[in-house]
């Protein structure tokens, strides 16, 4: 049976997909909340998309989109996004060429 590492604290839940082959995990984990949900999907290839699911974009109160410091240097600010307050859903794909996870935390 898949299981996936779930570390509980006194006021968090953190859940690790380590992509580890020998020690099987769920494929996807879903985080339900009022108004959404957010789902991880381990892809075939090892990498994984993350997907943020609102009910109705009515329930989007504020958002933002992070881009690294050189990014940023750059762009001078943060562009909208067209058509923001009708977004439902936003999927980004994500590979691990680069880790900084502490797998062992």
């Amino acid at each position: 049976m898949a299981k996936a590492k779930v570390i509980h604290s006194d006021d968090a839940v953190m859940i690790h997909f380590r992509g580890d082959k020998k020690s099987p995990e769920p494929s996807t984990a879903v985080i339900k909340f009022p108004g959404g949900h957010v789902e991880v999907t381990r892809c075939s290839n090892g990498e994984y998309w993350a997907h943020i699911d609102v009910v109705s974009p009515e329930n989007i109160t504020q958002s933002r989109l992070d881009y690294t410091y050189e990014a940023w240097a750059e762009l001078h600010n943060v562009p909208d996004v067209p058509r923001a307050n009708e977004i439902r859903h936003i999927a980004i794909k994500v590979a691990n060429n680069v880790s900084n996870l502490d797998l062992d935390a």
